[in-house]
């Protein structure tokens, strides 16, 4: 029996899916053939139990399983149980709370245990998909016979000779169940189960229905558990609020949202800490602190957020981070030692993980997800067990009501407020018994009728289960020919990869110009024109022009003071209940400002000119801050504050530079004679002639805009000299005032 006693609808769930497991077990044993239970199993096998992280889903399964398996009903099946968990690491934390919460469950080792001999009823094995549907080592040893333990292809079948059912249990893997043809093949080919129990938090139709057909099932029987259910018996909290932050989108990436996020969070925590204390409640809060990323990005982005913590005077000791990609006995350990006060950990462990003693959770990055909003409320929906009496009797303080989420992303509050109104939509509801298989005696032989109408029939259908084709895991590469209608082969993209034959001039030889294409025509230079434009260049020497453009920066009392900020005012908006009506509240909050970010926009602004030495200029740019800093104004700024007034000036103002290199390079550019023009150009047969142009056509890359502008260019007198061409743009009225007018002069005059 179990040692823990299940809530009342937890009670009704337990009983609605033995009620319905038994009918089936009633079934499969009038018949023996395989055919007819698979056709029982196919519509009253599955069970699909759903109810939100905290509800008791693991208590429900297990006692489940467990009540099954026992002698004491005459419906009850002797049955081995294969329980599947989402992840690898998560097999241990499902094993000790078989062992510790169930026993009339044993648990058995899969490695080792594969014998019949010794199998009981309630055995169970826990494993992973990939432990025995992968193509891998560990799969290859279970799949293999040895001298202890048979093979599992061996194993099952031989378990279903000794009069034993097949069970399986699959927590939360079923979402991926469809996308690893090997996993499909070995559910519908090798374990064949006689009953499946599904349990998830984050239920989804499509999933079901994608497991539904690739396991060969007819009918999933959906038992649904409601929030408020499990909020009134005590075990998850009323509700969460949701906390983000909302910035101008100009000044975005000068935020530190992530160290706004953690700042509020750990202040929530304290408060919670301080209340629990006041309450005479012995128990440490834990502040869970997310990021987002995977592998060796994953670890760099814990030590920020470790070290952000730190500068919020977090004691070290304190902080517990977790920088693997699965959840283990590790994190779940961390999660349960009070002298920890922050966990932080990345997104990909979220799944799993439960830590009943949080009650802040921080995310420094996340998606619009709503499946990712739901593993985020699951971390910190949990009640403690030291609490759940108070929630019981509503005695609880406010503050402890509630878990709080801080979102450094704004864009995650609408995937927390989809996963709320995705979670609340779910409400209790119980599943009925498929009453479409019938067992009849024909010629005196017991025999499965499937009949939706709840008919026997003279002329049966044998039930025949949904066509299921795997995805294709790869795409044939190695054809390099394609096959032609005479059956010929011939290659594919090779003329492509050929390589190019270097065209070699060699001396002597008077190569002339190719012929223009058919439909060209060659227009040649114009004689008595220049063959030439004027060009600007700046001295090669850049020191001049540095020390103007520093002493050309605008730096009024404005901007100076600009230089000095530290935070800046942003929008925190809370969402008081993500399950509710999701009422609003608005207000103010001093957010700082991204260092790193600062720097990197500033180092974009210095770096946007490539006629100047940008490392010369931030160097006058500072000593002219020094002057008016710690000169001028008598502030004494260290070197460092100095260089962080610089960026965040260049950073907020990034034309101030821009401006002020525009006047003085204007003072120091020379004129200098460009390339030689071309001494032809080939253009269509019917190209529109130009007098204006140097080749005696109208440019063919003009727009409709610059077209028009050039054709009013015609009557105007030219005035040629030896600089280039000067026309008198008098007459052009309002076209010269625009600036697209501006634009086309140029272009036109520059395409001549």
């Amino acid at each position: 029996m179990s040692t823990i006693g299940p809530k009342g609808y937890q009670d009704d769930a337990v009983k609605n899916a033995l009620e319905i497991f038994r009918y089936a077990e009633q079934q499969l044993q009038q018949v023996a053939s395989a055919e007819d239970q698979r056709a029982i199993s196919a519509y009253n096998g599955c069970v699909l139990l759903e109810a939100p992280t905290g509800a008791g889903k693991t208590l429900m399964a297990g006692l489940i399983a467990e009540s099954f398996a026992r002698a004491d009903h005459r419906h009850n099946a002797r049955i081995i149980w294969f329980w599947f968990t989402p992840f690898a690491n998560l097999v241990e934390q499902a094993k000790s709370a078989l062992k510790r919460d169930f026993n009339g469950l044993t648990v058995r080792d899969l490695s080792c245990e594969r014998k019949t001999y010794s199998a009981n009823s309630g055995d169970v094995f826990v494993t992973t998909w990939a432990s025995v549907a992968a193509r891998n080592a560990e799969t290859r040893k279970l799949r293999s016979s040895g001298d202890l333990s048979l093979s599992l292809d061996e194993f099952i079948p031989e378990l279903r000779e000794a009069g034993f059912r097949i069970g399986v249990v699959v927590d939360e893997a079923h979402h991926g169940f469809t996308k690893a043809s090997e996993t499909v093949n070995f559910y519908r080919n090798v374990m064949r189960p006689d009953f499946t129990l599904l349990i998830t938090a984050t239920p989804d139709d499509a999933d079901v229905g994608k497991f539904k057909q690739a396991a060969g099932l007819a009918v999933v029987h959906r038992i649904q558990v409601s929030r408020q259910d499990a909020v009134q018996a005590g075990l998850i909290k009323e509700a969460i609020k949701s906390i983000a932050y909302l910035v101008p989108e100009d000044q975005q990436e000068l935020v530190d949202l992530s160290a706004t996020a953690l700042e509020d969070g750990w202040r929530c925590h304290q408060a919670i800490k301080a209340q629990l204390a006041e309450a005479g409640i012995r128990l440490t809060p834990l502040m869970l602190v997310q990021v987002g990323n995977s592998g060796k990005a994953g670890e760099t982005a814990i030590e920020q957020a470790k070290q952000q913590l730190l500068n919020l005077g977090v004691p070290e000791e304190a902080i517990a981070w977790y920088t693997a990609d699965d959840p283990n006995d590790d994190l779940l350990a961390v999660a349960r030692d009070e002298s920890k006060q922050v966990l932080i950990f990345k997104v990909a462990v979220a799944l799993g993980f439960d830590a009943p003693r949080a009650f802040t959770l921080v995310s420094l990055r996340g998606t619009k997800s709503t499946d990712f909003g739901i593993q985020v409320v699951g971390r910190i929906l949990r009640v403690h067990p030291k609490l759940q009496a108070l929630a019981i009797s509503k005695a609880l303080p406010n503050l402890l009501r509630f878990g709080y989420v801080f979102l450094a992303d704004a864009e995650s509050q609408g995937g927390l407020l989809g996963a709320g109104a995705k979670i609340n939509a779910i409400t209790t509801q119980l599943a009925e018994i498929t009453p479409h298989t019938l067992v009849v005696k024909i010629g005196g032989q017991p025999e499965v009728q499937v009949s939706p109408g709840g008919q026997t029939s003279l002329l049966p259908q044998p039930y025949v289960a949904p066509a299921w084709q795997p995805a294709s895991d790869s795409i044939d590469t190695n054809q390099s020919h394609i096959s032609y209608l005479d059956g010929s082969t011939a290659p594919l993209f090779d003329e492509w990869f050929e390589p190019q034959r270097p065209q070699v001039k060699e001396p002597g030889v008077n190569t002339e110009p190719p012929k223009p294409m058919a439909g060209n025509s060659r227009f040649s230079l114009r004689e008595g024109l220049p063959n030439r434009f004027k060009t600007e260049q700046l001295p090669l020497g850049t020191e001049e022009l540095e020390q103007c453009i520093a002493k050309r920066v605008r730096l009024d009392a404005a901007i100076l003071g600009a230089g000095l900020r530290k935070s800046l005012k942003i929008t925190r908006k809370t969402v008081d209940d993500i399950f509710g009506n999701h009422d609003e509240s608005v207000d103010s909050v001093l957010a700082k400002l991204s260092n790193a970010e600062i720097s990197r926009r500033a180092q974009r602004v210095l770096c946007d000119a490539d006629y100047f030495d940008p490392r010369e200029l931030n160097a006058l740019l500072l000593a002219r801050l020094r002057v008016e800093y710690n000169e001028h104004q008598g502030m004494e700024l260290s070197e460092q504050e100095l260089a962080r007034a610089l960026n965040l000036i260049l950073a907020t103002f990034p034309s101030l530079v821009r401006d002020a290199a525009r006047v003085c390079s204007a003072n120091f550019k020379q004129l200098a004679d460009a390339a030689v023009l071309p001494g032809f150009v080939d253009a269509p047969d019917g190209v529109e002639r130009s007098r204006l142009n140097v080749y005696g056509v109208m440019p063919q890359d003009l727009n409709d805009t610059e077209r028009r502008f050039a054709r009013m260019l015609v009557p105007i007198p030219v005035t040629r000299c030896p600089g280039g061409i000067v026309t008198n743009l008098a007459s052009l009225g309002r076209w010269v005032s625009s600036c697209r007018a501006a634009s086309a002069i140029f272009r036109i005059l520059s395409s001549a």
